[in-house]
């Protein structure tokens, strides 16, 4: 008689969708904490940061897509965390929060304002030409003036 092998889903309601991207957590006293979300599903997180929790504890989860969750500490292995959301995410939530990439901050210019600085201290091409013939009729003068002093 033979037995089929089934894989477990180690305790876990929903299946865990890999995501590999930053984020932030908040701690009990709402202290923000840089972490690596590793996997996340509808009722829960999997997540790695080198701050140390214990289980059971309650943190809040914020994550671009989503407004902040609260969540529990269900498992620790070394730098990585189980949670498990105390209110489990919507389909559209988790859609929204796998979607959403990292947030960055930064400062982009306006049709006001020039691309590069360099650009408003550029010559135009009369003014090369002019600064060329110039130098060109410094140096001749140079010349001549060290050849009659010369013979």
């Amino acid at each position: 008689m033979m037995m089929a092998a089934t894989l477990s889903n180690a305790g876990r309601a929903t299946h865990r969708i890999p995501t590999a991207r930053p984020a932030t957590l908040r701690d009990a006293q709402r202290q923000p904490i840089d972490i690596f979300i590793e996997n996340l599903s509808a009722d829960g997180f999997g997540m790695s940061t080198t701050t140390s929790f214990s289980r059971g504890e309650s943190v809040s989860l914020q994550l671009a897509g989503i407004d902040p969750r609260e969540a529990r500490i269900v498992r620790r292995l070394g730098l990585s965390y189980g949670c498990e959301f105390l209110v489990p995410l919507d389909m559209c939530e988790l859609a929204a929060a796998l979607d959403a990439g990292t947030v960055l901050n930064g400062r982009f210019s306006t049709n006001t304002e020039t691309a590069r600085p360099e650009d408003e201290t550029r010559v135009s091409r009369l003014g090369q030409i002019s600064i060329l013939f110039c130098l060109n009729v410094l140096l001749w003068t140079a010349i001549v003036f060290s050849l009659r002093t010369f013979f």
